[in-house]
């Protein structure tokens, strides 16, 4: 167990049939909270129940410093004296450590009546005991329709998870190659712990981080670790000596890279150690996402049809749909030079690419889309490039 957080009263309520418990969290910050109660039999020492807040489908991604209040319920008949044992999880440091742990006093029990209980749970809540935080306002409550959500825990939970799959690695030196808003590595930050965190990018777009983070109930604290930061550096000419970095980290970045990313590609095998991990998400051009302007039109490969001139002039004429990003709106002139500068990214280049500078691929992930309806404007272009939607990719760096 930690001193990150303590269990402060655990009590079995027969009457209204559930196990309440109260909690308070010391440390900033906590992730991947889980909740295990064990209702045991007093006289026997036999263990009745046992199940985990996780079980029940809730996933509480993060919760910052303060006190909660949680409840299971219980339902059905077990006649006996019985004690609740709870323990409380969360992840640290990217590996699952038990923060503290307490038993409820001795409840019994009688047979047929009707407070009597099997101890199973059809459903928790949890609510905070302090006025400053909001659970309904956490990013993990608003699901992936949230720009914060899909960056600060699912695009963080993907690199740490499942494709990095929870290496070691992850605690050495970190750098991101192209971080925008900083998200992503904030998320990684404070979930991995690692010895140092850079984040490059030349748009400085990562200055908006500690407002964007205030808006969403992260704790200040959280960015004032000198272990994170962030500088204005392009990929093609990255700052830091050979073999400095353990890992290296693209989300998004490549296709954005004006002139090409094969420079890029270089300045990171350089930077990154022998047998350092790369995880990277390009943009795929051909995809149904990949001309980056779905908030303008709704056909995804308006791009393969139209000449150049047409598809600015259709831009420039149209209302889009902005997605929010944090507050971040751009013009339709500068959607229209992002566009003009991608990269066109297709799978099989990618990898060929990769394996050319002695990359050696660990895990893959390929997302397809439903259906590509072919137009006549399409013929042209490959089955794979058009109905392949994202590929996420690890390698070691085999020098």
């Amino acid at each position: 167990m930690t001193d990150q957080a303590r269990l402060s009263k655990v009590e079995v309520d027969a009457r209204r049939q559930r196990v309440r418990m109260e909690f308070e969290l010391l440390a900033p910050i906590l992730f991947d909270l889980d909740i295990e109660v064990q209702i045991v039999d007093v006289a026997t020492g036999r263990e009745h129940a046992s199940h985990h807040l996780r079980q029940s489908g809730r996933d509480v991604g993060w919760l910052p410093r303060g006190r909660y209040r949680a409840a299971t319920d219980l339902v059905g008949e077990a006649p006996g004296t019985w004690r609740a044992q709870v323990k409380l999880w969360a992840d640290a440091d990217g590996e699952p450590v038990l923060l503290a742990q307490a038993d409820s006093p001795p409840q019994t029990v009688s047979a047929g009546t009707p407070q009597a209980a099997e101890f199973r749970q059809p459903g928790w809540r949890i609510r905070s005991m302090d006025e400053h935080v909001d659970l309904a306002a956490l990013s993990w409550n608003r699901g992936h329709d949230d720009w914060f959500f899909t960056h600060f825990d699912h695009a963080a939970r993907v690199i740490i998870r499942l494709m990095l799959d929870r290496s070691p690695l992850l605690r050495g030196r970190i750098l991101d190659v192209g971080c925008g808003d900083g998200m992503t590595d904030l998320g990684v930050f404070l979930r991995c712990q690692p010895q140092e965190f850079i984040g490059i990018d030349p748009s400085r777009r990562y200055r908006r981080l500690p407002e964007i983070a205030r808006q969403n109930h992260i704790p200040a604290e959280c960015l004032q670790d000198a272990r994170l930061r962030f500088e204005p550096h392009d990929g093609n000419a990255i700052p830091y000596p050979d073999d400095h970095f353990d890992v290296v980290l693209s989300w998004g970045s490549l296709e954005h890279i004006a002139g090409g990313y094969e420079g890029t590609l270089a300045e990171i095998r350089r930077v990154l150690k022998a047998d350092g991990l790369l995880f990277c998400h390009p943009g795929l051009y051909y995809g149904p996402a990949g001309n980056h302007l779905g908030e303008f039109f709704d056909d995804p490969w308006i791009h393969l049809k139209l000449e150049a001139e047409e598809l600015r002039g259709r831009l420039l004429a149209a209302r889009p749909e902005y997605l929010d990003r944090c507050g971040e709106f751009a013009t339709p002139e500068a959607y229209w030079q992002w566009f003009t500068e991608l990269n066109p990214i297709t799978v099989e280049g990618f990898e060929r690419q990769l394996r050319a500078l002695g990359f050696e691929p660990w895990r893959v992930a390929l997302r397809q889309c439903n259906v590509v309806e072919y137009t006549p404007e399409l013929q042209r272009h490959s089955f794979v490039d058009l109905a392949t939607a994202e590929l996420y990719l690890s390698a070691w760096n085999r020098k």
